[in-house]
């Protein structure tokens, strides 16, 4: 039988267990191939599967990058969250890819840290399983999503998103703040209508975002100042 002719049945298969639900790759096929007929399993019982928790995507073939494509792909079609197995977890060696020039439309995905050395364009995005560092500003319509932290030395207005392989306890560092939407974990924030206006006028300082009882809340990041933090409101899913 050639790859084409495996469904999504006999390709993807789905286990439960006292963590959550796992998702079984059985066969080998092309990563799109796999992705789809994980898209098309949950769109035929969506009713069944609103609100559940996955534990695992477990395959033999796809790299932790891949996998997290899948991830990001399926929380933003459906209503489900990802759990990190924190006692799976293992430090392993990763290299570290630096960028000296990002240019508008670039994408790079990468199996270890990014380090931009200058802004991400408009139109530019980054995708690894470790941290992303920008030595620049994060421009609005950039992209930039991470397994681990996001830590920007100038500004971000574009889309952040840390922690996107489930882990809530992730963190995004910026010299000022100013997204219109940010991500950690399954936690989606979006800011106030009226903060575009007090963006011009809103002091330059490192800010800390970071997941509280279950919403993102914006602190300074200056140890003498920690007071007054701001909380993004939450966005309707």
């Amino acid at each position: 039988m050639s790859l084409k002719e495996v469904s999504a049945s006999e390709l993807v298969e789905f286990k439960g267990n006292k963590k959550g639900i796992v998702v079984n790759i059985k066969k080998v096929a092309p990563f799109d191939v796999v992705k789809d007929s994980i898209i098309n399993r949950l769109e035929e019982y969506v009713g069944f599967f609103n609100g559940a928790k996955i534990c695992e995507i477990n395959c033999d073939y796809l790299s932790d990058i891949q996998i997290m494509i899948i991830k990001e792909e399926l929380t933003s079609r459906f209503d489900i969250e990802f759990t990190e197995d924190q006692e799976k977890k293992q430090l392993g060696l990763f290299d570290t890819k630096y960028v000296d020039n990002l240019r508008s439309g670039e994408n790079i995905v990468y199996d270890g840290d990014i380090v931009v050395m200058q802004d991400m364009n408009p139109g530019s995005q980054l995708t690894s399983i470790r941290d992303i560092v920008i030595m620049g500003n994060i421009s609005a319509g950039a992209r930039a999503i991470a397994a681990g932290n996001i830590i920007v030395m100038g500004k971000i207005e574009g889309f952040v998103h840390a922690g996107a392989s489930g882990n809530d306890r992730a963190y995004i560092v910026g010299n000022c703040l100013c997204p219109k939407v940010l991500q950690i974990a399954d936690n989606i924030a979006e800011a106030p209508d009226d903060d575009e206006s007090n963006q011009e006028i809103k002091e330059i300082s490192p800010e800390i975002a970071f997941v509280s009882e279950g919403r993102i809340v914006i602190e300074s990041y200056l140890p003498k100042n920690i007071k007054g933090a701001s909380v993004f409101v939450p966005a309707s899913l």
